[in-house]
């Protein structure tokens, strides 16, 4: 029942599964008014009454036409744009090969070669070679690795994931990410995903956006998690469409806008996880998802035009009227 459930959350025909009653999304789509603030029809009864059979919801509110839909959209893919070069990698308190002496799994010295071994070869991470030259297990690994991160260890080596999950997240975020879905509870308001490399928490929160459910993250070992995206690869519907090569935002948001009119859709939902910009529209109990990746271009001009800006506005500050100009961010 849990895989039915949660592939149902995230393919409401309107995409608002709070709505409790068919009824009640019809009143509240005839009686809500465009969210954009430069709508010609705001202020206007007869026209905001009309047709509310078009229009898309996006991030709770409902908007009439591209017009109003885009430059609200426009903002919103510029701040997930400028908000990917922030996030630095979390480091841990405890190393991992710390913590495995600590545990005693491994001596000293076995830990000492495993990283003479790993700084000559200039690849590779410490669990690998800590399993060639000391013999560590991958179930000692694991369970190592969960105790570094604080998740649990899920046994996916042994418990099947459902088929019917291949769908529930773009495989190529998946891949980037180590992760699969691994358990969800019988409501379906709770996914765990399993990692094998690092936690990826903007994955987590972007599954929350787009399947309405609460995600936490478990580790499984590598060899499961490769074996299981394996399978979502032979049973994936390909519903998704990538764009590697888009960089500025007003072309993604013209791409989005393009989509979201092309396949009539009532509902779209944007969110970054890990180096790609998800989108997600839903339509008549149907989803599709496009995916952009942000590429260093996104965020290098980002980062160099607010920095020349800044510079700009500390020189006029020392220009010796004291004065600071007014001009807007060049964002």
């Amino acid at each position: 029942m849990s895989a039915t459930n949660l592939a149902l959350v995230s393919t409401q025909t309107d995409g608002s599964p709070d709505w409790s009653s068919r009824p009640r999304r019809w009143w509240l789509r005839f009686a809500s008014r465009c969210a954009g603030t430069a709508c010609p029809k705001r202020g206007k009864l007869w026209p905001d009454w009309l047709d509310k059979s078009a229009g898309v919801d996006f991030e709770g509110r409902w908007y009439c036409g591209r017009a109003c839909l885009e430059a609200i959209l426009a903002g919103r893919v510029h701040i997930l744009l400028s908000s990917s070069h922030v996030e630095k990698p979390r480091s841990h308190r405890f190393p991992l090969g710390l913590l495995l002496v600590d545990r005693g799994v491994i001596s000293p010295a076995q830990l000492r070669e495993a990283i003479r071994l790993q700084r000559e070869a200039g690849h590779g991470r410490l669990g690998e070679w800590l399993g060639q030259s000391a013999g560590l297990s991958v179930p000692q690994l694991t369970a190592a690795l969960g105790q570094q991160w604080a998740c649990p260890v899920f046994p996916l080596e042994r418990q099947a994931v459902p088929a019917a999950w291949s769908d529930l997240i773009p495989l190529t975020l998946l891949e980037s990410a180590a992760a699969v879905p691994a358990y969800s509870s019988t409501d379906g308001r709770v996914l765990h995903l399993a990692f094998c490399d690092r936690v990826d928490h903007t994955l987590l929160y972007a599954v929350e956006q787009m399947l309405l459910c609460r995600t936490f993250p478990c580790v499984a070992p590598a060899t499961a998690i490769r074996s299981q995206l394996e399978q979502f690869a032979r049973l994936t519907s390909g519903n998704d469409t990538r764009f590697d090569t888009v960089r500025a935002s007003p072309e993604m948001t013209r791409t989005i806008c393009n989509y979201a009119t092309e396949l009539n859709v009532r509902r779209l939902v944007l969110a970054r996880a890990g180096s790609y910009i998800w989108v997600r529209f839903f339509r008549a109990g149907t989803s599709r998802d496009l995916l952009f990746r942000i590429l260093p271009d996104n965020h290098t001009n980002f980062t160099e035009r607010f920095a020349s800006r800044v510079k700009a506005l500390a020189v006029s500050a020392d220009g010796g009227d004291g004065a600071v100009s007014d001009a807007p961010l060049p964002l």
